[in-house]
C-alpha cells in the first residue's frame, strides 16, 4: 500500500497504467477546466484516498489542462513540490486522451464541477461519482457518491467524505491530505474569513488536529503569495491561468463565453502592456484564439480591508 501521494502516483505510472488493454475500463477523477488549487487538490486527494480504501480499483487523477499550462499555477506547483511531487508524475489532458485510445471505456468521478465540460465529453463514457460546490445541474443522478453542496471549498467536501479513511491511515498520508486540503480552503475562503460554510468548519477541526504544528496564518500567506505571483508572465499566460468556458442557449442560438479570472485589477494588467490599446488588442486576440462569442475578464483583489471586483467584456 502506498503511504504518500508521490508513491501513489509512481504506482499508477509504473504499474497500473502499464496494464491497460482494449477491454479495460479506465477509472479517472478530474476537476474543472480552470484547474485552480481547489480543483487540483480535490482531484489528487480523492484519488489517493479512494486507493487507500479500495486499492484494487484505483482512480487516475487527471489535471484538466494541457501539461504546458501547469507552470502558470505557481501555487499548485510549489505546494506539490514541497511534497516531492514533481510535474513528471502528474497526469494531464494529453495523457487522458492517450489512455482513452488504449482502453474500452472511461468511468469518471467529477470534483469541483457536476457537469462534464465540452472539452471532456468525448472522453467520458459514464459519470460514477460527483463531489462539487457549484450550482447543481441535476445530472448523473445515479452517481455515487453524489454530493453537491454549497461550501467555500470543494476540498472540504472531499476531505469530509473520506475523513474516516484519512483518520485511519498512516500519519504521513493524513498529513499530506490535510495540508493540501486545508491549503485549498485557505485560498478559497481567505483563511476562513469569507464564504465559509458548515462543511469548511467541520473539515477545519480535523485539519487543526492533524496539523497541530502548522501556523495557519503563515501557511495562508505563503499560498497567497504563490498564487498572486505573476512575475514574468505575459498577458496571454495570465488569461490562461484561471480560465473557463460556458455555452448558453438563447432563442435557439448558442453563445460561447470564455471567462478569465485574474487576482489583479485591470489597471495593473494594463500596465503590463506598453499602452492601453495594446492591452485591448491582447483581449481581442484572446477572444479570437479561444473562438468565443464573448471574452470576459473578471478581476478580484484585496485593497487593504476592502475586497474589490471588476468585469470587462469583449464581444
Amino acid at each position: 500500500m502506498t503511504t504518500t501521494i508521490k508513491s501513489f502516483l509512481q504506482f499508477l505510472k509504473n504499474d497500473h497504467l502499464c496494464n491497460l488493454t482494449p477491454s479495460s475500463a479506465l477509472r479517472v477523477v478530474f476537476g474543472n477546466e480552470a484547474a485552480d488549487f481547489d480543483s487540483v487538490v480535490s482531484t489528487l486527494t480523492y484519488a489517493f484516498c479512494s486507493y487507500q480504501k479500495d486499492p484494487a480499483n484505483p482512480l487516475v487523477p487527471i489535471i484538466n489542462i494541457p501539461r504546458a499550462e501547469l507552470p502558470l499555477r505557481r501555487d499548485v506547483m510549489r505546494s506539490l513540490n514541497r511534497l516531492n511531487v514533481t510535474e513528471d508524475l502528474l497526469f494531464f489532458n494529453e495523457e487522458f486522451r492517450r489512455y482513452k485510445t488504449h482502453c474500452g471505456s472511461v468511468n469518471a468521478v467529477l470534483v469541483d464541477h457536476n457537469e462534464v465540460e465540452m472539452s471532456s465529453k468525448e472522453l467520458v463514457n459514464a459519470v460514477i461519482g460527483i463531489i462539487d460546490h457549484h450550482k447543481d445541474q441535476k445530472l448523473h443522478l445515479e452517481a455515487h457518491p453524489r454530493i453537491v453542496q454549497n461550501t467555500g471549498s470543494c476540498s472540504s467536501l472531499v476531505f469530509n467524505y473520506w475523513r474516516d479513511t484519512i483518520l485511519k491511515s498512516e500519519l504521513a498520508s493524513s498529513k499530506e491530505v490535510a495540508l493540501l486540503s486545508m491549503g485549498a480552503a485557505l485560498l478559497d475562503t481567505s483563511n476562513f474569513r469569507y464564504k465559509v460554510e458548515a462543511p469548511d468548519l467541520e473539515a477545519l477541526k480535523h485539519y487543526e488536529s492533524i496539523l497541530s504544528d502548522v501556523d495557519r496564518e503563515e501557511y495562508y500567506k505563503q499560498l497567497k503569495s504563490d498564487k498572486d505571483d505573476l512575475e514574468g508572465m505575459h498577458i496571454k499566460d495570465i488569461f490562461k491561468k484561471d480560465y473557463k468556458e460556458f455555452t448558453f442557449e438563447q432563442d435557439h442560438q448558442k453563445i460561447k463565453v470564455g471567462i478569465a479570472s485574474v487576482g489583479k485589477p485591470l489597471k495593473w494588467l494594463s500596465k503590463r502592456c506598453n499602452a492601453v490599446d495594446e492591452f485591448n488588442s491582447e483581449c481581442i486576440e484572446a477572444q479570437k484564439e479561444r473562438n468565443v462569442d464573448l471574452f470576459v475578464v473578471m478581476t478580484a483583489w484585496q485593497d487593504g480591508d476592502e475586497f474589490k471586483r471588476e468585469i470587462l467584456v469583449i464581444s
